[in-house]
């Protein structure tokens, strides 16, 4: 008789298929946005000097337009000067500190290649090359949160083939892909919040007391580890409270000591960021932002209940954004959910409770877009969660052709978007005077403290891209196909240091991912 593979084992193969996938389709250019160029520049300069401050982008300089008028320009830094007078971007510790492997790997290469570094502002091609290896660490950690999904498939009690199923569809149909190729926080706290499910569920399912603290301990590490990442990610974490206190299967006393345990992890996350708040700022609240170039009122005001329905409409309606249209398999998770919440009561109350809350709460948040980006960024910490539900509506037949039909609209839509960088489709940079309307962004009167740049309910992601015939040959560095190769292709042609890019580099990225990812899925397929 022949021994199926273990679930342990079925989820290393499949975070090392997707790790390929989304490392091949890799955008390889972290010099888009603060978010993401800042974050890099704390993991470069956290190895340069064992700090945190990003004092490079005060050497790269940008144009400044004020109502369409170019008045000067202006350091390219988005974040507050710290009490020490170093400027600190406005985000988590963490993250900069796990891309470290990855930052090292990456000068490891440039090493190799012979890509000399030069300083700022003048050498690009050795941050190219860096910094596009860098980035392949959102690509781990997306990948982690497939696996930790097939790990939670399997615990709730789907079989290796649904689970697999439902993997594939997470992982290849929805917008967690687009994270994975990107250099944003939302891998991180996906991944984080995942694997803290999984250890829950086991938790609940261990049969020694010993095995079942040591998985709520875990589970409790996580959480905080995602607060760490992204401050905002802790809107979520109440719903791991609830699910361990709405357990059935729990004794009360060992609900009450599980839901203790990871209100105390959210706590102690809180309090790091009020103490890193402190060692920058001197003020617990200062969390780093500058809100003057689009808050005309200030202090801002993060959240108004009067704006939740014109929120909800963007993360539920509207083309760009729609969470069901980024992520079309939880459609299949919401027919799954009668079912998911008679079986598993707490991970139902758990997933309903996370829906909800981050609907909500990000529906009144300033930003409900989630600024210049692909789909709902702010809820991608939750899709995998949100599509456990599945497992039971997979166990169904007549479910099949939901499930092909969510998985060929969600690949379709990931895939588009692995292509086009979201700076150039939502026309970044794009005049906002006085009643302008941008393909992304219109200009309104905001209430006091609320920004003036407005999602338009009405932008389509993509068509101002592919209307572009000049989108194929694009003439600056990072435009065009949003592939790490093509981009240091066009580094080699363009810039006055990328002949220091050796071809073989550019050949050898995609060679290497494409092997990984057959290798993978045959040890997949064969299982």
């Amino acid at each position: 008789m022949t021994q199926l593979p273990s679930p342990r084992s079925r989820a290393i193969w499949v975070f090392l298929l997707f790790q390929a996938l989304y490392g091949l389709t890799s955008s390889g250019n972290v010099f888009r946005v603060p978010d993401e160029f800042e974050t890099y520049f704390q993991t470069e300069h956290l190895v340069d000097a064992g700090n945190l401050s990003v004092p490079q982008t005060l050497a790269i300089k940008q144009r400044k337009i004020r109502d369409g008028r170019v008045i000067g320009q202006e350091a390219v830094f988005f974040g507050t000067f710290g009490w020490d007078g170093k400027p600190y971007a406005p985000y988590g510790p963490l993250i900069a500190i796990l891309a470290v492997p990855h930052h090292l790997a990456g000068r490891a290469i440039a090493g190799l290649a012979g890509v000399p570094r030069i300083p700022l502002p003048g050498g690009i091609a050795w941050l190219m090359v860096v910094g596009g290896v860098t980035m392949v660490a959102s690509a781990t950690a997306a990948a982690l949160a497939v696996a930790g999904f097939y790990r939670a498939a399997r615990s709730l009690g789907a079989s290796d083939r649904e689970a697999l199923a439902l993997s594939l569809l997470l992982g290849g149909a929805t917008v967690l892909w687009n994270y994975g190729t990107s250099f944003f926080s939302e891998a991180f706290t996906a991944a984080a919040f995942i694997w803290a499910a999984v250890f829950l569920i086991e938790a609940t399912d261990a049969r020694l007391e010993a095995a079942a603290k040591r998985a709520v301990a875990v589970a409790s590490i996580l959480i905080f580890l995602a607060g760490l990442t992204k401050i905002t990610a802790l809107v979520f974490a109440p719903a791991f409270v609830i699910a361990a206190l709405a357990e059935p299967r729990v004794s009360a006393p060992a609900r009450v000591k599980t839901a203790a345990a990871l209100t105390a992890a959210i706590v102690m996350a809180v309090a790091v960021h009020a103490a890193w708040n402190v060692t920058r700022f001197g003020d617990p609240f200062n969390i780093g932002y500058d809100w003057s170039e689009t808050i005309p009122q200030l202090p801002a005001r993060a959240f108004l209940l009067s704006d939740i329905p014109r929120g909800l409409a963007v993360l539920l309606a509207s083309p760009g954004k729609s969470l069901v249209l980024w992520a079309p398999p939880l459609v299949l998770a919401a027919f799954g959910l009668p079912a998911f919440w008679r079986l598993h009561r707490g991970a139902a109350a758990g997933v309903i409770t996370a829906a909800v809350v981050g609907l909500l709460v990000f529906a009144a948040y300033l930003f409900p877009d989630g600024g210049y980006s692909h789909g709902p960024r702010n809820l991608v910490p939750i899709v995998p969660l949100a599509l456990l539900p599945g497992v039971e509506a997979c166990a169904t037949t007549r479910r099949r052709g939901l499930a092909v039909a969510c998985g060929i609209a969600g690949l379709a839509i990931a895939l588009t978007a692995t292509s086009v960088s979201y700076l150039d489709d939502q026309n970044i940079g794009a005049d906002l005077g006085r009643g302008a309307r941008a393909n992304y962004y219109e200009r309104i009167e905001p209430a006091p403290g609320r920004p003036f740049n407005r999602y338009r309910l009405g932008y389509i992601p993509f068509a101002a891209t592919f209307g572009d015939s000049g989108w194929w040959n694009a003439p600056v560095v990072g435009q065009g196909p949003d592939y790490f190769p093509l981009h240091l292709a066009q580094a080699r042609r363009q810039l006055p240091d990328g002949h220091a890019i050796p071809l073989w580099l550019i050949g050898l990225i995609p060679a290497v991912w494409i092997s990984l990812l057959c290798v993978s899925a045959r040890a997949l397929y064969r299982g």
